[in-house]
């Protein structure tokens, strides 16, 4: 009897832990964008569209096409401009990818990014 009030509440001490997760915290909605029905790459997407963030791009670099995965179906609310195969739509960047922050000290950015460098770049990090 003793060992399997034990095993009880050990059970019970699980389920306050995972749910006090839950309840306090965003992990469980960045684990599985299940809390809100967003994925972490939506949320950034949308706070990156507020800001008036900008993705200089081409169709021609590889870079891009995995700057845009990193987005996933998400990549449809983000600003995207073609610069063409020679930048010639962009003849202010340098090199594409490159993303134009306004509210980053830089305001242009060069690179392949993840989703956490965009997030502190643009300062999403208490949007998401």
């Amino acid at each position: 009897m003793e060992k399997k009030f034990q095993v009880m509440l050990t059970f019970a001490a699980l389920i306050v832990l995972v749910a006090g997760l839950y309840i306090f915290t965003n992990w469980f909605s960045i684990i599985t964008g299940y809390f809100t029905g967003e994925s972490e790459q939506a949320r950034l997407a949308q706070c990156l569209q507020k800001q008036g963030a900008e993705l200089y791009s081409s169709d021609f670099c590889s870079e891009c096409e995995q700057q845009k995965t990193v987005f996933g179906k998400s990549f449809a609310q983000i600003n995207y401009i073609d610069c063409g195969k020679e930048k010639e739509n962009c003849p202010n960047i340098q090199q594409v990818p490159a993303w134009f922050i306004p509210n980053s000290e830089e305001k242009i950015h060069y690179g392949l990014k993840t989703l956490n460098e965009l997030k502190n770049l643009a300062g999403c990090e208490n949007d998401i």
